[in-house]
């Protein structure tokens, strides 16, 4: 009988740790596959322990929260998932010490397949549910989270909106974003802000950290102003700007005060 009081997950989305017996290479794959037609790619899975590795690999979708953070969930159940076109390689993996197994991944896009679609891999190791000298602890499971996004060459049609802009503080200053993706392009987005005074004049201006979006995927960033420095007392306009690499930029703003009415 297993002596194994608790079994844990621990995701592993783009790094590694020491103690782990497999490593995962790359875990992030994209690959452009028009309309009609299929593609093969894959990933390394190596046994970097001193004992054999039970691997087990598992097909999934992924998303984001609004915050940025991975979510996990069953193939098939978003929109923009891919997962019906895959075929792999292997669902297990016995891998002796030192070796390593490539694992194959074959994409057949249908011919009405517009737009980028995306699927993930969980690949996780099973260690054994007895090792001599332990008692009742807790069973890990290490699982690497292999990101697949399939482009579309032919229709990508990025596209991005604003929805709003709010204020948090000013002391020193910070936003509140609402961005989201509207077109049917996965989008590596920048941007700026820039605060103004009455007169027009730009009296701030910082820089918004590149962030990924999916299709229909929905961010909210905060940001705030790197110097720190408290704005004088006044009224200003903030604008957000971002580009998510299209052919136009999105922007949008709000109007406060300084101090806040509620301050």
């Amino acid at each position: 009988m297993a002596r194994f009081g608790i079994v844990a997950v621990l995701l592993l989305c783009l790094t590694g740790i020491a103690w782990a017996d497999i490593a995962v290479y790359p875990l992030s794959i994209e690959v452009p596959v028009p309309p009609g037609k299929e593609a093969t790619v894959g990933f390394w899975v190596e046994n970097v322990g001193s004992t054999a590795a039970d691997v087990r690999i598992t097909l999934h979708d992924w998303f984001r929260t609004p915050e940025g953070k991975l979510q996990v969930l069953p193939p098939g159940t978003l929109e923009g998932s891919c997962a019906a076109w895959i075929t792999c390689s292997h669902t297990t993996i016995a891998i002796p010490p030192g070796e390593k197994v490539w694992v194959s991944i074959v994409i057949s896009a249908p011919e009405d397949a517009i737009g980028d679609r995306w699927a993930l891999f969980l690949v996780t190791e099973y260690p054994p549910e007895e090792r001599p000298g332990e008692g009742m602890g807790t069973r890990v499971l290490v699982a690497y989270a292999v990101k697949l996004l399939r482009r579309d060459p032919d229709h990508a049609s990025p596209a991005g909106e604003i929805r709003s802009v709010e204020v948090l503080g000013v002391h020193p200053l910070k936003l509140r974003i609402h961005y989201v993706n509207t077109g049917n392009a996965h989008t590596k987005n920048s941007g700026t802000v820039e605060v103004r005074d009455i007169f027009g004049e730009t009296v701030r201006s910082f820089s918004i950290d590149e962030f990924p979006t999916l299709p229909g995927e929905e961010r909210v960033l905060v940001v705030e102003d790197p110097t720190g420095e408290p704005l004088p007392e006044g009224v200003y306009y903030a604008f957000a700007t971002v580009d998510f690499g299209g052919e136009y930029l999105v922007r949008g703003g709000i109007m406060f005060r300084v101090p806040l009415p509620s301050e």
